[in-house]
C-alpha cells in the first residue's frame, strides 16, 4: 500500500460537527451573535473546544456552515422552467432561509464578520450563489434577453437584498411576498 492510499490521521467524527452546528443554532436564538462564543459551543455539543477549532477556525466560520449548510438538497429554482417562476421561487427560498431563527440571528454578526473572511465570501456566492445564477442566466438566455448575465446578477442581488433587509428589520413575509410581483412588471 503506497502513502496515497492511506488515510491521514484519524478519520473525521462526523457526529462532533454534527453536535457543534446544532449547538451553534441553538445558541444563535438563545443568546444571540454578540454573546455567542467558541466556549459556549463547546459546552453545549459536549466537545473538546481544540476539536472546534481543528474543523472551524473561528466563530465566524463555524457559525457560518451552521446557517448556510443545513440543506444538502439543490435550491428548488434549479427546476424552474420560466425566468417569472425562478424569481417567484427564488423569492420563497430566500425568504424561508432568512427567516429562519438562527439565520436572523446570525446575520448581523456575519455581515460584519465576511469582510474579513473572503474564503467565506467565496464560499457563499459559490454554494448559494452560482446554481442558481446559472439557471436564470440560461432562461434569460432562453428568453431572448439582452443582457442575460447582468440581467441575472442584478435580479440575485434584488432577491438576496429584499429578503436578508425584511429579515433584518423584521419585516413581514407578507411583504416578501409581493416583492416578485413587483419585479417581473418591470421585466428583466
Amino acid at each position: 500500500m503506497d502513502q496515497s492510499d492511506r488515510a491521514r490521521g484519524r478519520p473525521r467524527d462526523r457526529a462532533i460537527d454534527d453536535a457543534a452546528l446544532q449547538a451553534a443554532r441553538d445558541l444563535l436564538v438563545e443568546v444571540g451573535w454578540d454573546k455567542l462564543s467558541m466556549v459556549a459551543i463547546a459546552d453545549r455539543a459536549a466537545v473538546g473546544r481544540p476539536a472546534l477549532y481543528r474543523r472551524w477556525p473561528s466563530k465566524t466560520h463555524l457559525v457560518f456552515e451552521a446557517v448556510f449548510s443545513w440543506q444538502d438538497a439543490p435550491t428548488p429554482v434549479l427546476d424552474a422552467t420560466t425566468s417569472s417562476d425562478w424569481v417567484r421561487g427564488s423569492f420563497a427560498y430566500t425568504q424561508t432561509l432568512f427567516h429562519r431563527p438562527e439565520v436572523r440571528a446570525a446575520l448581523p454578526g456575519l455581515m460584519a464578520s465576511l469582510r474579513d473572511h473572503p474564503d467565506l465570501q467565496s464560499a457563499l456566492w459559490k454554494e448559494f450563489g452560482l446554481p442558481g445564477l446559472s439557471s436564470l442566466e440560461s432562461l434569460l438566455r432562453a428568453e431572448g434577453a439582452s443582457d442575460p448575465a447582468k440581467d441575472a446578477q442584478a435580479t440575485m442581488v434584488l432577491v438576496i437584498g429584499a429578503c436578508m433587509v425584511t429579515s433584518l428589520l423584521g419585516g413581514s413575509p407578507a411583504i416578501t411576498d409581493r416583492l416578485p410581483d413587483l419585479l417581473r412588471t418591470n421585466p428583466i
